[in-house]
């Protein structure tokens, strides 16, 4: 995800401090950055799903009204997820579970009709975003590497996308001790800034393979299970460490080319654990840069769910929900930044997070705090607020529904304002809520005739 190749845009607050201590978060050349307005050229366009079938819907604005994708939608590949791409086109990624994904692009034809570009099909996903002119999903999964015993090892896969050509090329690099700690690893985003390409590096334990080749790396042989275990995205077999043994510790990679294969710089602090939302088997981004070029690192804290039981033991995290930052140019993080999520507040950890602009952040929390983050995918995450990073500040959104049943998936931002889809369990239809970034407010805007809403963004009529 990137805030201004897909779902998010760009808003016009600013942030201030005192001359000669506070940075802004505005760009260096304090030139403002513009979204296209709504007019004859560009329309707001929403993914919604109906009866079982997604559609693409177009609206001349978010902040009112009624529309609808009975006869009016167009009729799309079904998105998991759903990436903007300038102001060009509308990247439907479909997740299928362990099975091969699926996607197609969108524009608006001269009409202003959705109108599917190209199809692609590429592994599964685990994470996704942009670079450069491609749309880049990211897996993991068997590579062709086998040792004496058979063991296989674990690579990174990637698809990439190409927006102008609807060509897709595939590429791979070794997962197995990335970080030199002998565990397999996950990326977790893909954020562009300072002409470089940013991602979150997630540790995910020790594979036979790795074992066999690092024996050293084990920190512990009681963390090694000595039965098959688990469920679903969480199954393990007998013989591995299926969770890190670094809970603790978040870890970025910093590509300066155009390509995963060359050798990134890897930043890393003890400050937070690894920046992450998780939900099963998906990774969620949780690294943004600000609009000055700052990178802002967030965690939810999520390896203090990793708890032993009387089978297996788990090294379990301690470090609370918080965020740290890398700053402009630099390629280590800033040991003077650090915020307690768990401080500030409703005090709740976060699981999810959007840049919105500036310096400012929305945070989407854990409504019952620790402890409901322990339950997993029945955690409930309820909770919106918007951080300041330059004031470290935390403003509660409020004026929600009080029958909020969820969100959509990717809320969108312009003009000082997010917005973000609402469903309710009271019967009415999904609306986009629209939240003031200063004072946290939220008035109902938009209303989507269908049973839910995942996301809005604009494009511009290609004539």
């Amino acid at each position: 995800m990137k805030k201004n190749l897909h779902t998010l845009g760009l808003l016009a607050l600013l942030c201030t401090g005192t001359t000669g201590l506070l940075t802004s978060c505005s760009d260096s050349n304090d030139t403002p950055k513009t979204t296209p307005g709504t007019d004859a050229g560009t329309s707001y366009v929403i993914a919604a799903m109906d009866d079982g079938t997604s559609y693409l819907i177009t609206a001349p604005s978010l902040d009112e009204g009624t529309v609808t994708v009975r006869g009016m939608g167009t009729e799309v590949l079904g998105g998991s997820y759903w990436v903007f791409k300038n102001h060009k086109y509308i990247f439907s990624l479909v997740y299928n579970k362990g099975g091969a994904g699926t996607g197609a692009s969108y524009y608006l034809n001269a009409t202003g009709k959705p109108t599917e570009k190209y199809s692609y099909e590429f592994n599964r996903i685990t994470s996704y975003g942009t670079w450069g002119d491609k749309v880049v999903t990211v897996s993991t999964g068997n590579s062709k590497t086998t040792d004496a015993q058979g063991n296989i090892a674990q690579a990174l896969l990637f698809n990439y996308l190409d927006e102008n050509t609807g060509g897709q090329t595939e590429g791979s690099i070794d997962a197995e001790n990335f970080l030199g700690n002998g565990e397999k690893v996950t990326f977790a985003g893909l954020e562009e800034a300072n002409g470089k390409l940013y991602t979150s590096v997630v540790p995910m334990g020790m594979s036979l393979y790795g074992i066999a080749k690092w024996p050293d790396k084990v920190t512990d042989h009681e963390l090694i299970a000595k039965a098959d275990g688990g469920s679903a995205s969480g199954s393990y077999t007998a013989g591995v460490i299926p969770s890190t043994q670094y809970p603790d510790r978040a870890y970025i990679a910093i590509y300066s080319g155009t390509s995963f294969a060359e050798k990134p710089v890897i930043a890393s602090t003890d400050r937070i654990g690894f920046a992450c939302g998780r939900m099963r088997s998906q990774y969620y981004q949780t690294i943004w840069a600000a609009d000055n070029g700052d990178l802002y690192v967030f965690s939810p804290g999520y390896g203090r769910t990793f708890t032993s039981s009387a089978d297996l033991k788990k090294v379990t995290g301690t470090k609370p929900s918080g965020v740290v930052r890398i700053r402009k140019g630099e390629t280590d993080f800033d040991p003077d930044y650090y915020v307690n999520f768990e401080e500030i507040g409703t005090k709740h950890p976060i699981f999810r997070c959007w840049h919105i602009s500036d310096c400012h952040f929305l945070l989407q929390l854990y409504s019952e705090g620790v402890d409901g983050m322990k339950k997993g995918k029945d955690a409930i995450v309820n909770e919106l607020a918007v951080f300041d990073a330059e004031k470290k500040t935390v403003v509660p959104v409020t004026g929600l529904p009080s029958d909020l049943a969820g969100f959509g998936g990717e809320p969108y931002g312009e003009n000082g304002a997010m917005y973000i889809a609402v469903t309710v369990t009271g019967g009415d239809k999904p609306a986009f809520y629209k939240i003031d970034t200063v004072t946290g407010r939220a008035h109902k805007g938009l209303v989507i005739d269908a049973e839910s809403v995942a996301t809005a963004g604009k494009l511009t009529i290609q004539k």
